[in-house]
């Protein structure tokens, strides 16, 4: 399964300012500094059904430096991956992967500096799953092979 850290505008590929990657900056509530989600679209759900666990329900997602978080699926329409607590999977993707500050927003110049746009999650079992990330491109790659 392949997850994209980026949205279209236009047809242009943009990191959220106020959400995904970025959701520590949005509006409204009092946000942690390090709150962030991974998307998932409506095309995964629809392609892949029974791929992650029902929402709510918490999976171990091990990350590749070793650490294994608690993570669930969230929000409405089930579009988004969480950790418990949220700052680790901040910690790992955007201190440790992208060399981000706190505050300094997550870009699609950064993703691309960086080589890679998406991340691949492997389901090892119901409630076992891994993380990393993948070149740019591979979820444009991973897309076109889905039905829509």
């Amino acid at each position: 399964m392949i997850l994209p850290l980026y949205g279209h505008k236009n047809k242009q590929k943009f990191v959220f300012e106020k959400s995904a990657l970025n959701q520590w900056n949005a509006g409204g509530r009092k946000r942690n500094i390090s709150e962030v989600y991974l998307q998932i679209t409506a095309n995964i759900h629809n392609n892949f059904p029974d791929f992650f666990p029902p929402r709510d329900k918490y999976f171990k997602l091990k990350v590749p430096t070793g650490e294994i978080l608690q993570a669930k699926i969230c929000q409405d329409n089930s579009k988004a991956l969480m950790t418990n607590p949220n700052k680790a999977l901040s910690n790992w993707l955007l201190r440790k992967v992208l060399k981000l500050k706190e505050e300094e927003l997550a870009t699609i110049e950064k993703l691309n500096l960086l080589g890679f746009d998406s991340v691949m999650i492997q389901k090892q079992s119901d409630d076992e799953f891994s993380i990393d990330i993948v070149k740019t491109n591979s979820y444009e790659n991973f897309k076109d092979k889905l039905k829509r």
